[in-house]
């Protein structure tokens, strides 16, 4: 919900898909057309292997982007290779700020760490911070040895690298970051060195076993797609073994957000639905709430109050724990 992630790690080679193998250069236009998991190639002529979703972010909302299931892995992947920094650049979650309903969200993030023995004593690196709130949110609760770090944001702000020479960490938070990337093992290669011996990584990101491609016009499904921006999407099984790879052993899942909670309105039924009603961009959740227009709307009042309890479990949650 809340990451600043201009650049999408583009700055790292083993990221960057101007050299990744799997990535069809023809006609000086490169397009994902092989399952960066299990190698499936998409046969780019049929039509049918591919669904056509809307860009989210207003700035973009007239540009559309194909998208296309591997049939073997169940993996997302959005065909267009684009020049994300073009994209990134009018990225509505720079202006998220710190609220009272985002602290009830971040309680639930904490506690979903806390579960597995998060205490203000560990150390904790955000991987991926953008403007690093839920760092800040962890000061503010006295957990003073937590650290935030991404590669996009100002020296100054977040951006400093040195700070990861504060780890081993204890835990890690990977939220929202790993549909971002081209190259997922790589980028939890190098969080593995990062995370200390029997420490604990929390990897947030959308789950494509939930995601129905055949309704690319509802807010529930393209805002887990989220084209341009999310490269990869992958399912349970897919993230377990990526994880599995590096020698972490899965020890928790949660099936949905951390923002998808029972609290009034505070769901993600009601927060689509709340975007149904005005332009359908995400841009709307980081403005002034029309508190009138919401409840004028009989739909929204019933996903505020039950949309929990129908959460589509279109995003996860996996905690891994290093042996």
């Amino acid at each position: 919900m809340i990451k600043n992630l201009i650049g999408d790690y583009s700055n790292l080679s083993l990221l960057n898909p101007r050299n990744d193998s799997s990535l069809d250069t023809n006609n000086n236009q490169q397009k994902r057309i092989k399952c960066s998991i299990c190698d499936y190639c998409v046969d780019e002529t049929d039509e049918s292997a591919f669904t056509t979703f809307f860009c989210n972010v207003r700035a973009f909302h007239h540009e559309k982007f194909p998208v296309w299931r591997c049939p073997q892995c169940q993996s997302i992947h959005c065909l267009d290779v684009v020049e994300l920094s073009h994209y990134y650049a009018k990225y509505p979650f720079t202006q998220a700020v710190m609220t009272w309903t985002l602290k009830i969200l971040y309680k639930n993030l904490r506690q979903q760490l806390s579960q597995h023995g998060f205490s203000q004593h560990h150390s904790f690196l955000d991987y991926g911070c953008g403007t690093g709130l839920f760092v800040r949110y962890l000061q503010q609760q006295n957990f003073t040895n937590c650290y935030g770090y991404d590669p996009y944001a100002p020296k100054e702000n977040f951006g400093d690298a040195k700070i990861l020479e504060k780890g081993p960490f204890d835990y890690i938070l990977l939220q929202d970051v790993i549909e971002h990337v081209e190259e997922p093992s790589a980028l939890l290669s190098e969080l593995d060195s990062l995370l200390a011996p029997g420490g604990y990584i929390l990897i947030g990101t959308p789950n494509a076993a939930n995601i129905d491609l055949s309704q690319p016009h509802i807010s529930d499904f393209y805002n887990s797609v989220h084209v341009p921006y999310h490269l990869h999407i992958y399912t349970r099984s897919v993230l377990e073994s990526l994880g599995m790879n590096q020698g972490w052993k899965p020890v928790d899942f949660f099936d949905r957000a951390f923002h998808d909670t029972p609290w009034f309105g505070l769901n993600t039924r009601a927060w689509n639905e709340y975007q149904r009603l005005l332009d359908g961009t995400i841009n709307v959740v980081f403005q002034p709430i029309q508190l009138k227009k919401a409840l004028s709307s009989r739909k929204f009042i019933y996903y505020a109050i039950f949309g929990y309890w129908l959460s589509l479990h279109t995003e996860m949650a996996i905690m891994f724990r290093k042996t």
